[in-house]
C-alpha cells in the first residue's frame, strides 16, 4: 500500500499549488528593482502566492516586491502571464493564519 501512495504523490502535476487560493479584491503596490511603485488589482491570495491584473508587463521570472495592505514589501517571482494577469510566487510564503486573516479581510463580495 506504502507503493501505491508513493505513486499517487509522485503523480501530482509539477504546476499544482503548494496552497490553496481564496479569491480577494484589493489594490496592492508593486516594484521592479530601480523602477517606481505603482497600483495593481491583487486577486487569488495563498500562503505561497497571487494573482495580479496589471497592464504592466513583467517578464516571467522577474523578481518583483508587492505591498499587501497591512504588510512589508515582499519580494516575489512572476510565474505566469495570462494577458494582464500574471501569477506570482512569494520567495518566503506567508505564514498560514497571515495568509487566512488577509484572505478573510479581502474577501471577494
Amino acid at each position: 500500500m506504502l507503493g501505491n501512495h508513493t505513486a499517487e504523490v509522485s503523480a501530482r502535476p509539477k504546476a499544482a499549488r503548494g496552497a490553496e487560493r481564496a479569491p480577494v479584491r484589493a489594490r496592492a503596490r508593486y516594484r521592479e528593482p530601480g523602477l517606481n511603485p505603482f497600483d495593481v488589482e491583487l486577486h487569488d491570495l495563498s500562503s505561497t502566492g497571487f494573482r495580479m491584473i496589471t497592464f504592466f508587463r513583467p517578464q516571467i521570472g522577474k523578481r518583483i516586491w508587492v505591498n499587501l495592505p497591512g504588510l512589508q514589501p515582499l519580494e516575489a517571482i512572476v510565474r505566469r502571464s495570462d494577458g494582464n494577469n500574471y501569477g506570482c510566487e512569494f520567495l518566503h510564503p506567508l505564514h498560514p493564519a497571515v495568509a487566512a486573516h488577509l484572505q478573510a479581510k479581502l474577501r471577494e463580495g
